[in-house]
């Protein structure tokens, strides 16, 4: 490309070239872009210039970067022009920062695939948009850019697979929610009950990937909702927190009064976690523990209310095998549990003659 030294403008190809010898420079005026000589000659008559214009055969001084948004799964197209021709073998896509793509016609991705619906088009068709297709792509004809196209993925939140949680009583705990997404998800935290079907969620206040459980208590065992959400989508995940903690022995009665000819009934509860021992009812006065058999009926029901972590522990002196010898404490008590002993005393009593009556006194249907 020659131009005579001279300041009058010309146009080719719609871009309006202006040579000005004085400064020794050409300008380029369409799209802003310039390419100056950089050497030390001074004023010529005539001058030459290669100037590297949009759409040329040799590519571009000041490519647009064109963005294209698309959505996961979907197909995305993004755009490449080369007007000249015998360049079939040479044009290249690239993905920043220098995967090859394709090479002619040619892709070296089965999602991928050149499209040539147009004389000059050297686009690049996705056929089913991922999360990590994100990024920059570059179109070349050898060394020279002819396109840049940043492809912008929007997808709802993924939340990568979360687990359940295990602390002890007094540590500080981090839950995390990792999520995925564009736009960038938001993030906020719940609580529910474990042991309602429909437990209700209650807002937590927090925010964020992060939500930290500081000096934890049995009481933070419950499950915690992570819900994220952007414009596209709203996901949530649960995380099942237990907490570890030491075994509590509860009576329901501390006191009851019974006569021989009465049937009697003691009840307690062990809450632990884990649930690792035995929970057993043992006479003080010989220090045995009791076990099923015709005078006494042992049940538990540990079984049915295993999520809360508390086993019920029932002991029946059945009717008419109630005699002087058996007044005196029962001691509910756990057994083997690594993380303590505790233990809690019912005191079976003989009513007096003023007590037969008392609302103390444990009566027992026949």
């Amino acid at each position: 490309m020659s131009y005579a030294c001279t300041n009058v403008p010309r146009k080719v190809n719609d871009y309006i070239i202006h040579v000005k010898c004085s400064y020794n420079r050409v300008q380029i005026t369409k799209g802003a872009a310039a390419l100056r000589q950089k050497d030390d000659m001074t004023r010529k008559m005539m001058s030459t210039f290669a100037c590297f214009l949009i759409g040329s055969v040799f590519g571009c001084v000041a490519c647009e970067v064109v963005e294209v948004n698309a959505e996961i799964n979907k197909p995305a197209t993004l755009p490449c022009k080369v007007s000249n021709e015998g360049v079939s073998n040479t044009v290249q896509w690239y993905k920043t920062p220098d995967t090859i793509l394709s090479i002619g016609k040619y892709s070296y991705n089965m999602r991928l695939s050149i499209n040539q619906q147009h004389e000059g088009e050297w686009n690049i068709d996705i056929k089913r948009v991922h999360v990590e297709d994100s990024g920059e792509y570059t179109c070349k004809v050898g060394k020279q850019v002819m396109a840049q196209v940043v492809l912008v993925v929007k997808g709802p939140p993924m939340i990568h697979e979360t687990h359940d949680m295990t602390f002890e009583e007094g540590d500080t705990g981090i839950l995390w929610c990792n999520v995925t997404g564009f736009p960038t998800p938001s993030v906020r935290w719940y609580w529910k009950s474990p042991h309602q079907v429909e437990g209700i969620e209650h807002d937590s206040g927090a925010e964020g990937a992060r939500l930290v459980l500081h000096n934890i208590t049995r009481y933070y065992d419950n499950i915690y909702v992570c819900v994220a959400s952007n414009i596209v989508a709203t996901n949530r995940k649960e995380i099942r927190v237990h907490v570890k903690f030491g075994p509590n022995v509860e009576v329901f009665q501390d006191t009851i009064t019974a006569t021989e000819e009465q049937e009697v009934k003691l009840h307690c509860a062990v809450e632990a976690f884990p649930m690792e021992g035995k929970l057993e009812w043992v006479f003080e006065n010989n220090g045995q523990e009791i076990r099923e058999g015709l005078k006494y009926n042992i049940s538990s029901d540990r079984d049915l209310v295993k999520d809360f972590h508390v086993q019920f522990l029932s002991m029946v002196i059945r009717k008419g095998h109630l005699g002087i010898g058996d007044y005196g404490k029962y001691i509910c008590r756990t057994k083997n549990f690594s993380r303590g002993y505790k233990e809690k005393v019912v005191v079976l009593q003989k009513p007096t003659e003023d007590q037969d009556n008392a609302d103390n006194i444990t009566y027992i249907n026949d």
